[in-house]
């Protein structure tokens, strides 16, 4: 809902002497009820930003940047950890508990794409939209931008070569990889939200252990689950970037665990690739390959 709410919006943009006619829509209430029909400017339904929802889902809404930074400011600390603030306000209301594994694995997962487009896409918001379905033991979480995009954002590493959207992608997903974080820039350790390249690798990780991560921007997505890798070309642009994350409840542990494994394991096979000084779309390829391989 997310995608095709922005989709719509886009297109309505860039096409003002065309009209947009919708019907049936009377006839579906989740949707509706999760603000999907006014996000891209139908006049059903919930509004965006609404706090009513019932205890399992958050209704599509919308952050913006300057709000974060607005707090921020009024109250002394970083934009980081406002946006951590919030992430764990979301991941309390989707798991319904104060603590435990499940908010911890969705309070990191929300935090480090909310991060990403705070940090990188220079986009003026961020939209997303979320429900919990405890019988099924899966959550799903999705998040969108209207930034530059993956490609143009990772052209700021001059170690990287981009040559099209799906490159980007890739590239993006490689663990260690940062459009503000390679040899010669100077990088505050200790600084605790230091950017190290590792958000993403991190998310699909924890998300394809039984569930799914889906990528998308500019003219093509990436699919990852346990099963593989499925590239996606889309017939459209897709300004910005989307993310839509399925986390299998059943199978996370603790947190702190996992991450350090993954974390270990991406340094491995980053270091194994060849010319890993110079990430090419190929060595990105072949470090996703290796990472199934070795986690099968």
């Amino acid at each position: 809902m997310v995608y095709v709410a922005k989709v719509i919006r886009e297109f309505n943009r860039n096409n003002p002497g065309t009209t947009v006619a919708c019907c049936g829509f009377q006839y579906k209430q989740y949707p509706a009820n999760m603000a999907f029909f006014r996000a891209f400017g139908l006049k059903h339904g919930r509004e965006p930003n609404c706090t009513d929802g019932n205890d399992r889902f958050v209704p599509f809404t919308i952050l913006r940047m300057k709000t974060i930074v607005d707090e921020a400011s009024s109250e002394w600390k970083a934009e980081q950890e406002i946006i951590e603030t919030r992430s764990a306000q979301l991941a309390r209301i989707l798991a319904q508990d104060e603590t435990s594994d499940l908010v911890d694995a969705l309070t990191f997962s929300i935090r480090e794409v909310m991060r990403n487009v705070f940090e990188h896409s220079k986009s003026r918001s961020i939209e997303y939209c979320a429900q919990y379905w405890p019988t099924y033991h899966r959550v799903e979480i999705a998040i969108a931008d209207s930034g530059i995009g993956l490609m143009e954002s990772l052209k700021g590493n001059p170690y990287i070569q981009v040559q099209c959207d799906a490159d980007a992608i890739q590239q993006a997903l490689m663990p260690a990889v940062s459009s503000k974080n390679y040899e010669g820039i100077r990088v505050d350790r200790n600084d605790p939200w230091h950017n190290s390249g590792f958000g993403l690798y991190m998310i699909n990780r924890l998300c394809r252990l039984g569930g799914s991560f889906i990528i998308c921007s500019g003219y093509h997505g990436i699919k990852l689950n346990d099963h593989g890798k499925t590239h996606m070309e889309l017939k459209h642009y897709c300004k910005g970037t989307v993310v839509r994350m399925v986390l299998n409840t059943s199978k996370l542990a603790s947190l702190s665990h996992m991450l350090t494994q993954f974390r270990e394991e991406g340094y491995i096979i980053a270091r194994q690739i060849k010319g890993v000084g110079m990430y090419e779309a190929s060595a990105a390829s072949q470090m996703l390959s290796r990472d199934f391989k070795q986690n099968a």
